[in-house]
């Protein structure tokens, strides 16, 4: 079979070594009539019809990026249905058009950290890892609803490679934080020195 295979690649036609059956060049020769646009004669056909073969099937390093091509538009339309259906910045519908943002509360609640208070305690002591800068904003209550958070000196599990692997080996890390920043607007004037008990 592959020498007939070789012989029929390098020199005879190839839908002269085919089987009968559902998936075979001689089905797909059966079926090619109905895919093109202009036929004249079953002579012409089984030239077209060979030099398809030829192009498609008689190639086998084009296989690599056929696999490269099909998972790289899976993937494409798997991170584009992520993004118009769960990211509330992306709106395609007409009721998100008219909505503001601080609205958009449905959407949201998509991710699971908003929704469920200890997955998200579980997932902001890990905001140094994806947030540059002022990673720690919200880490402070002030009035005490919850306790005060406090960044993990590790990084997530599995899917966060970032470097330094440990937030007190970064060096950047003191230099923007949220205290950090708000001292450096009080020096240079930006905003007002913030209020003490003293005052």
């Amino acid at each position: 079979m592959a020498m007939l295979l070789s012989r029929a690649l390098r020199s005879g036609h190839l839908t002269s070594y085919s089987a009968v059956g559902n998936f075979s060049h001689f089905s797909l020769r059966q079926r090619y009539t109905q895919m093109l646009k202009a036929q004249t004669d079953p002579t012409l056909a089984d030239f077209f019809f060979e030099s398809y073969l030829r192009a498609f099937f008689a190639d086998p390093p084009s296989y690599n990026y056929w696999f490269i091509s099909i998972a790289a538009f899976g993937a494409c339309i798997g991170i584009l249905s992520r993004q118009i259906f769960f990211n509330p910045d992306v709106m395609f519908r007409y009721q998100e058009k008219r909505k503001p943002l601080p609205d958009r509360h449905r959407q949201w609640t998509y991710s699971l950290p908003f929704f469920n208070h200890r997955l998200r305690n579980m997932c902001c002591k890990y905001k140094a890892c994806l947030i540059d800068n002022e990673p720690d904003w919200a880490d402070y209550h002030p009035l005490g609803y919850r306790p005060n958070r406090k960044q993990s000196n590790r990084r997530p599990y599995m899917w966060i490679l970032t470097i330094p692997r440990y937030t007190m080996e970064d060096p950047l890390y003191t230099s923007v934080t949220h205290e950090n920043m708000n001292r450096i607007y009080e020096e240079v004037g930006y905003t007002k020195p913030a209020k003490t008990e003293e005052e």
